[in-house]
C-alpha cells in the first residue's frame, strides 16, 4: 500500500502533478517487479491549514497540498488523479489482491452468503490467472 503522498502545487502549477505520476510509475515499478500492490492514496482530499507548522501555531496559511483546494475546486493533481483511476479501472481490480469488505469473520465461514462471495472470488481468481 502506498499510503498518503503528496507534493505543493507550486508557482508553475504543474509540480504535484509530476509528483503523482512519478509516484505512481514507482508503484507500477514495484508490481512489475512481483510486489503486491493493495492501494495507492494521495492526502489529502482537501488542503490543509497550518500543516506547514505540524499544527503547532495558529497562523491561518493554507497549504495546498489537497486534490481540492478548501473552496471545492478540483486541483491540477486532482483532475490527474481522476484520470489515473479512469486509465487504469478496467486493469487494477483483475490484477490486485485485496481485502474486500465485508470482513468475514470466521465464525461465518459456513453462512451460504459467505460460501457464494468465496466461490465468485476462486471462479473470479481462475479467470484471471488464465
Amino acid at each position: 500500500m502506498h499510503t498518503e503522498t503528496n507534493f505543493r502545487q507550486g508557482p508553475e502549477g504543474n509540480e504535484a502533478v509530476l509528483w503523482l505520476w512519478k509516484e505512481w510509475a514507482n508503484v507500477l515499478r514495484i508490481r512489475n517487479d512481483g510486489q503486491p500492490i493493495v492501494g495507492f492514496t494521495w492526502y489529502s482530499l482537501t488542503d490543509q491549514v497550518d500543516w506547514d507548522t505540524g499544527l503547532r501555531e495558529k497562523n491561518g496559511r493554507v497549504v495546498p497540498l489537497g486534490l481540492y483546494d478548501l473552496d471545492r475546486k478540483i486541483r491540477p493533481v486532482g483532475q490527474a488523479y481522476k484520470d489515473l483511476i479512469a486509465s487504469w479501472r478496467e486493469v487494477l481490480p483483475t490484477s490486485s489482491v485485496c481485502l474486500q469488505v465485508p470482513v468475514i469473520f470466521p465464525s461465518e465461514f459456513d453462512e451460504p452468503f459467505v460460501r457464494r462471495q468465496m466461490e465468485r472470488a476462486r471462479r473470479r481468481r481462475g479467470r484471471d490467472a488464465a
